[in-house]
């Protein structure tokens, strides 16, 4: 059994439409559309697309790793350079 997941980058199926906390909002107001694809090892692994409108919020993980593969535009770390 492969561990590998192929992603949809284009999904066809709706999203669902969030946006970020107003306790980790610090500017802007920006929107979130997930298309979940994939979960796995007792809900410890989500996979999908995420997509957000321009803004700027905290991203407080805890004991949550994250990877992404940016598509288009950019994400920069706090404090840096654009």
């Amino acid at each position: 059994m492969s561990l590998l997941k192929a992603i949809d980058t284009d999904p066809s199926f709706a999203p669902r439409e969030s946006g970020p906390l107003p306790e980790r909002l610090i500017s802007g107001n920006p929107t979130f559309r997930t298309w979940a694809q994939d979960v796995a090892r007792g809900e410890s692994i989500h996979t999908g697309v995420w997509e957000a409108t321009p803004g700027e919020m905290r991203s407080i993980k805890g004991e949550t790793f994250e990877f992404c593969h940016i598509l288009s535009g950019n994400s920069p770390p706090k404090g840096a350079s654009r």
